[in-house]
């Protein structure tokens, strides 16, 4: 059983539509009443099928890895900008 990181780019209606991780141009689409977890927008998760059952794990330490690198290059921009 393997396992890929994505990105939940949005909800849309009944789904979840995912992106999956470096590029994020491939989607996945995901049910709503199937995520068993609280999930936001912008949040990278890991995604394991299991037997048609999708498997939803919110990856914590990247979200505030992508958030530390945002605000890094906020703040180069905002330097560049004096």
């Amino acid at each position: 059983m393997s396992y890929h990181k994505y990105t939940l780019d949005r909800f849309d209606g009944d789904y979840a539509v995912f992106l999956k991780r470096p590029e994020e141009t491939e989607q996945l689409l995901i049910q709503r009443t199937e995520i068993l977890v609280a999930i936001q927008e912008g949040d990278i998760v890991s995604i394991q099928e299991d037997k048609g059952k999708y498997l939803i794990e919110v990856l914590q330490e990247d979200i505030n890895a992508q958030k530390d690198r945002i605000q890094q290059l906020m703040k180069q921009l905002r330097d560049q900008s004096k």
